[in-house]
């Protein structure tokens, strides 16, 4: 990943040690190594999100043609629904 040798690696940890002291190395080792897995899992799930993503991506395009051809088939107009008639006699004013 970082491509780091052994000497690097040692020369980073005396510089290390220099800065900070042998009495916070540990306490700072521990943060960063913490801080690397939640990386690695932050990284983990992005990458479990594209993949869902292309996988749906890929499904959808695969019911485009279904899609295409349900849009351009010639559909029948629908013939509208009459109501039925009023089953009571219909009221009218008694002339008197």
């Amino acid at each position: 990943m970082f491509d780091i040798g052994l000497p690097e690696l040692l020369v980073i940890i005396v510089i290390a040690l220099i800065v900070f002291g042998p009495d916070k190395l540990p306490e700072l080792t521990r943060a960063f190594g913490k801080a690397m897995r939640e990386f690695r899992k932050a990284t983990e799930e992005m990458r479990n999100g594209f993949e869902e993503g292309a996988e749906e991506f890929k499904n959808s395009k695969d019911k485009l043609p279904n899609l295409i051809e349900e849009i351009n088939s010639p559909k029948e107009p629908e013939t509208p629904k009459l109501a039925a008639p009023d089953e009571s006699p219909p009221n009218k004013p008694l002339v008197s």
